[in-house]
Order: C-alpha cells, then sequence, then structure tokens
C-alpha cells in the first residue's frame, strides 16, 4: 500500500472517502479501514497497514484530537505508531479543526509536519498537493513524482516563452514589492541579504541595489542562471550559488554559502515564487532560520488562485481559463498564497503584514496591464499544448488547447475592456523577526 488513511468518523468519515476515493482514481493504493471494527485483535492488523505503507494521511476535521488525551484512543494510537515507525506524515487540516491545548507528549510532533489545508471548493487542487507530497509511489512502473528539474516549471528553462514569461513577471511585480523592501532595510546597516529561488540574475542585482545592503547571497535551482549571475556581476558582494533546497542536506549547502561569502548569518531573505513549489516548505524554512540574524526580516511572495477574479466576465471565458489550473502539471501548487501565514507563524516572528493580496488592473498603465495578461494567461495554452504533445490522448489538454484557440484573442480584448476589472493572486508578506 502506498497511504495509510487515518480518521475520526465523527466528522472525518466523509472526507477519508473522498480522499481514498481520489487516489484509487489515480492508480495510488490506499488503505481505509471503517472504525467500527477497531476493536480487539484488530488493531493488529491496522498496526500492520501502517508499517506497510509509506505514507500516513491524518485527516483532521474540527475536534478530531481532543479525545487524544485518552491513551486508548484509535486516532492517538494511530498516529503515535506512525511517528515511531517514521512515517512521512500528511496532516489534512479541515475547516475548523486547531490543535488543541492538552494534546499528549507522544503526539506534539504532530503539529510540526507540513499539512494540507482541505478546500472543497479546490479540492482537487488540495489533493494534488497532497499527491506531490507522498514518497515512494509509483503508478505503472513509473515513479510518481518526477524529478523537481522536470515537474516544477518555474525551474524548466528550456521553453523561451516560459522564461520571457516569468522575467516579465518579475519585472512586473518589482514595482509592488521594492517599495516594502526599501521599507524593511529602513534603519539597518550592513545588511546581508538571502535571495532564495533566483531566476533573473538581472532582477537579483536590482532587488537589493540599496546602500545598507553589504552582501546578497542568491540561491538558484539553476546551474545557467548561477553561471550568469556570476560571470556579469559588478561588485564581489554579490555571489550566486546551486542548490536544492529540499535535499537533505540543504542546512549544511546554506551553511557553507554563507562561509564563503565570510558571515555567519542573513538580516535580509527574499522568498519569491518559491513556496509554492517545496513539497516540505517548513523544513525550507527552518534552515533559512537557523541562519537569521537578531531583527532580522523577510519579504515573501507567492501566488493564490483564490485571490482570482473577472468583472464582468459576460462570456465566462475568464471562469474558464480559471479553471484550467488546476490541471496544469507544470505550474506547482497555486494556492499557497494562503498557507504562507501559517507556514511562517511557526518561526515564532515578531510580526507578519500581508502587504498585498492581489495585484489588480484598477490603477495599472496599458503597458502593466498588458504584461499582467502575458503573466497570468499565457503560460496556459503553453504548457497544456506541451501536456497535449506528450499525451495526445489528454482530454483536458485538448479542451484547453481548443478554448485557447477559439477564445484567447477575446479574453485578450475583454481584459483590456474600460469596464473589465481583473485581480490576479499575487499575494506579497513582509515579516519581522
Amino acid at each position: 500500500m502506498d497511504a495509510f488513511i487515518s480518521y475520526r468518523r465523527d466528522g472525518g468519515y466523509a472526507v477519508a472517502r473522498l480522499v481514498y476515493e481520489f487516489l484509487n482514481k489515480e492508480n495510488i493504493s490506499a488503505f481505509l479501514d471503517l472504525e467500527e471494527l477497531r476493536a480487539g485483535p484488530f488493531n493488529e492488523k491496522l498496526y500492520a497497514a501502517i508499517d506497510d505503507c509509506e505514507n500516513f494521511l491524518a485527516i483532521l476535521p474540527a475536534h478530531a484530537l481532543d479525545r487524544c488525551v485518552n491513551e486508548d484512543d484509535w486516532v492517538r494510537l494511530e498516529i503515535e505508531h506512525a511517528l515511531n515507525q517514521k512515517k512521512n506524515i500528511i496532516p489534512i487540516f479541515v475547516t475548523g479543526f486547531e490543535f488543541p491545548d492538552n494534546m499528549p507528549s507522544s503526539i506534539q510532533a504532530l503539529k510540526y509536519f507540513n499539512g494540507v489545508q482541505m478546500s472543497r471548493e479546490y479540492f482537487d487542487a488540495s489533493m494534488r498537493k497532497i499527491v506531490s507530497m507522498l514518497k515512494n509511489v509509483k503508478r505503472d512502473g513509473k515513479s510518481l513524482l518526477l524529478d523537481r528539474h522536470d515537474d516544477v516549471r518555474y525551474y524548466y528553462d528550456e521553453d523561451e516563452q516560459e522564461k520571457h514569461r516569468l522575467r516579465t513577471e518579475d519585472a512586473l511585480l518589482s514595482r509592488y514589492e521594492m517599495p516594502i523592501v526599501k521599507k524593511l532595510l529602513e534603519g539597518k546597516e550592513d545588511v546581508v541579504c538571502l535571495d532564495v529561488n533566483v531566476l533573473n540574475p538581472k532582477r537579483a542585482y536590482q532587488r537589493f541595489d540599496y546602500p545598507e545592503v553589504s552582501k546578497v547571497i542568491a540561491l538558484t535551482y539553476n546551474e545557467d542562471v548561477a553561471e550568469v549571475g556570476n560571470r556579469d556581476r559588478e561588485n564581489e558582494n554579490v555571489r550566486f550559488f546551486t542548490t536544492q533546497f529540499e535535499a537533505n542536506d540543504f542546512e549544511d549547502q546554506l551553511e557553507s554559502c554563507l562561509d564563503e561569502m565570510g558571515v555567519d548569518g542573513v538580516d535580509f531573505v527574499c522568498l519569491s515564487m518559491a513556496i509554492m513549489d517545496f513539497k516540505k516548505p517548513f523544513r525550507v524554512l527552518q534552515a533559512i532560520q537557523s541562519y537569521l540574524n537578531e531583527d532580522a526580516v523577510m519579504i515573501v511572495r507567492d501566488i493564490d488562485d483564490g485571490a482570482v477574479f473577472a468583472y464582468p466576465d459576460k462570456n465566462g471565458y475568464f471562469k474558464k481559463m480559471q479553471s484550467f489550473y488546476i490541471h496544469n502539471k507544470y505550474s506547482g501548487f497555486r494556492y499557497t498564497g494562503r498557507q504562507v501565514y501559517s507556514f511562517v507563524r511557526k518561526m515564532e516572528p515578531r510580526s507578519i503584514c500581508l502587504e498585498r493580496y492581489g495585484v489588480n488592473t484598477s490603477d495599472m498603465s496599458r503597458r502593466d496591464k498588458k504584461a499582467l495578461f502575458e503573466c497570468w494567461f499565457s503560460f496556459i495554452p503553453n504548457d497544456f499544448s506541451r501536456m497535449l504533445r506528450e499525451d495526445s490522448a489528454c482530454a483536458i489538454a485538448k479542451e484547453a488547447v481548443e478554448f485557447c484557440n477559439e477564445h484567447y484573442d477575446e479574453l485578450n480584448e475583454e481584459f483590456f475592456s474600460s469596464e473589465t476589472l481583473f485581480s490576479s493572486g499575487y499575494v506579497i508578506y513582509s515579516v519581522k523577526f
């Protein structure tokens, strides 16, 4: 079995069943028992089922852990066993859930696993995130998850159209980020900056071109970005490093980068469109937190498709285009923006401020609107055309390509209409430690 689904029948069974059916549809084997069978010797079967599964999915509706104060509570026993066996634990948070204050020490560690907020409205997107977090799952003899360089479009650097879109996106959003960066740097001196997930060396130079900044450590997945960045830099105090953020030794890699720059810690961190593609965001944040200096600050930019709307959408073109997002296997998890707060909150900062929730066209020049349209829509025909080339029988790819061929120009025309207000899902946070 690939996954064990743990749930409490009161409030958890419906979600557990939906998760089970989704995984089965994806040819991912899952164990789901009926709670009323949990008696007597059946516990040994449950423990054996957990042992047999690499992944442990904990369905957590409101009050799911309240009865865990009882030593013989089945949910508690299952979680304890999964923790003891070092399973890949994925909490699935249902609306209304909160960790109780009186959790037994034996399951306290559950709080520190990266989980998924289950949304009925965006169920498929929630399940895509869950599937992306599974370990050692195989379908049809092939690994379910491709190598990160292949399955995440933000680091796929062979597509010239996509590279142009990302550069356009970075330039557009910098106009909203730069005032925040300037504000966070006020009153500081000799600031050491860590730029995480760099895709464009030029923007890394510009982002921290302030007298308060003394050194910039720019981290990237892409070797070409690092090579170009180090070749073209005009200042020795800016250095580019290639790293794997989710490697087991990422913290050691980060320490090595700091050593090469001759610093012990960092004062400013920029996480730009990074968290959405991390399978274990909190582990990456923990590694970064290990090297934060006192009074460090952070800026986080990410995406939440829940912030997207167009009005009026007379023909439903915007709604239809947005419906394709969750089926795009190259675009990462596009609801991370709403999860950033909970991830960063675990780092115990002094303050977190949601500086911007959605970037909209109400005050944009025509040039900026053109850039936003390219950023938010051009990847759909591009990515689904690629998906169709890879699998000519893919129904959703066919539908997306046909829709774009027929209506993309009309969508463009509506977008630029003076009557239309479009809000994209870019979110920006500032954090102070």
